[in-house]
């Protein structure tokens, strides 16, 4: 529980402009994630072929794997500025 507010104050520090990458980083992953599930709904009512399944858990795990690394890389580049100030 106390890494977890740990993090939460790391982020807090961070300057306007890594934050408003991040916000704006995490909304186009969110879309693609959106866009995953979208396809995942359609094969789910229209089957057509089991390929667009495997598309949609695809385009669903990119979008997810995005936003983390995003979480991640913004936090390490926060961290080296820090360390060069």
């Amino acid at each position: 529980m106390q890494n977890i507010i740990n993090f939460f104050n790391i982020i807090k520090k961070m300057d306007k402009k890594l934050l408003r990458l991040i916000d704006i980083c995490l909304w186009i992953f969110f879309l693609i994630s959106t866009m995953g599930i979208i396809v995942l709904l359609i094969h789910y009512k229209i089957y057509i072929s089991a390929e667009l399944y495997y598309i949609g858990i695809e385009i669903f795990k990119i979008g997810i794997i995005g936003a983390i690394a995003t979480i991640i890389c913004s936090c390490v580049l926060w961290f080296i500025k820090e360390k060069m100030n």
